[in-house]
């Protein structure tokens, strides 16, 4: 994400994590292979940890169809962070895809199945920014 446009989503998405109550630490540009392929780490407490991969799409698609497809590295790649015997407790590892025609959708995936997770705020109850929900 090295654009102008994918740094104010990082922010974007920071600044809803802090509102929140996360600590957030962006992680910089050219992760590693052997790296979590993460833009952002946020943190709740000793027992909440989140790894946030952010994408954008620029053409309209039904993402939550195609979404094992279009992240396939990624979800490989957390799925063996996941299953690796130094697991971190509570750990939610999760990619945020950002389309202009749909806004945010958000996904957590686990070591069988990748499940969208809802749009609406934990805390605040109100819409993720970017996602067209009225608020």
């Amino acid at each position: 994400m090295t654009s102008r446009r994918c740094i104010l989503f990082e922010k974007g998405v920071r600044e809803l994590l802090e509102s929140d109550h996360y600590t957030v630490r962006i992680i910089p540009v050219g992760y590693t292979q052997h790296s979590p392929p993460v833009h952002l780490v946020a943190s709740r407490g000793p027992g909440e940890t989140r790894y946030i991969r952010i994408k954008k799409v620029i053409h309209r698609s039904r993402i939550a169809l195609n979404i094992e497809t279009r992240c396939r590295g990624e979800i490989r790649q957390y799925r063996r962070i996941l299953s690796g015997p130094e697991g971190i407790p509570g750990l939610h590892c999760e990619i945020w895809i950002y389309s202009p025609y749909d806004g945010f959708h958000c996904y957590e995936v686990h070591i069988g199945s990748v499940r969208e997770i809802s749009k609406l705020a934990p805390d605040t109850g109100g819409p993720l920014p970017g996602t067209g929900a009225p608020g």
